[in-house]
């Protein structure tokens, strides 16, 4: 049975997806600093929304705990490689919504997703950042502590939350994809190599994040 809980929109509010187990089945706020989340920012146009160091906010929750109530064609996808992560994103506005795949216990959430209503009682339940990854990419100072990649440290709040999800088998259903959920809901943009190396050449020269 569907039980509404939190509801998060995109910044014109167009495209709203509710989580019905916030914050009980989430590992917390997470800083990643890797190629692929800035890439992903800079092909949307939304590089406003990378921090001082290019840091993109996550905030991961399980698939099955989301569901997509508004909105659903203004999502579109991105892949930056064929092997790559599906990005959703939406045509209404630019908001990052997330990244997932179709087997993984993970719906990446960007923070952008977390500004309705709900966005001050989501702050509070969240409180601090658990844990900032990728800090090789990262285009200005970060705080100390942040591994050049992934480390124990940095684990500890992730780890028990995949691990549950592979045994909870929270993976599906997904809003994201279709049918025996291994269709993305929209077709994704697939970036040729020629592409994706344009925009890294862009991300190359563009120097740190836009700063919030």
């Amino acid at each position: 049975m569907y039980n509404p809980g939190m509801r998060l929109t995109c910044r014109c509010e167009k495209f709203q997806l509710e989580l019905t187990a916030f914050p009980a089945r989430t590992p917390g706020r997470l800083v990643c600093y890797c190629d692929d989340c800035q890439l992903f920012l800079w092909q949307i146009g939304r590089v406003d929304l990378l921090d001082a160091a290019g840091g993109s906010e996550i905030i991961p929750v399980y698939p099955s705990d989301a569901q997509i109530v508004a909105g659903a064609e203004q999502l579109r996808c991105t892949r930056l490689s064929d092997k790559g992560m599906y990005r959703f994103s939406t045509k209404c506005c630019d908001t990052p919504v997330g990244n997932t795949d179709p087997v993984r216990p993970w719906l990446g959430l960007h923070r952008a997703l977390f500004n309705g209503n709900d966005a001050p009682k989501a702050e509070q339940m969240l409180g601090p950042v658990k844990a900032r990854i990728m800090g090789k990419f990262a285009r200005g100072p970060v705080p100390a502590g942040t591994p050049a990649k992934m480390s124990l440290k940095a684990a500890i709040p992730i780890a028990p939350f995949i691990i549950k999800g592979i045994f909870g088998k929270r993976a599906r259903p997904s809003p994201f994809f279709a049918g025996e959920q291994r269709t993305p809901v929209v077709p994704p943009k697939v970036l040729a190599s020629a592409e994706l190396e344009a925009l890294r050449q862009r991300w190359a020269a563009g120097g740190g994040g836009g700063g919030r």
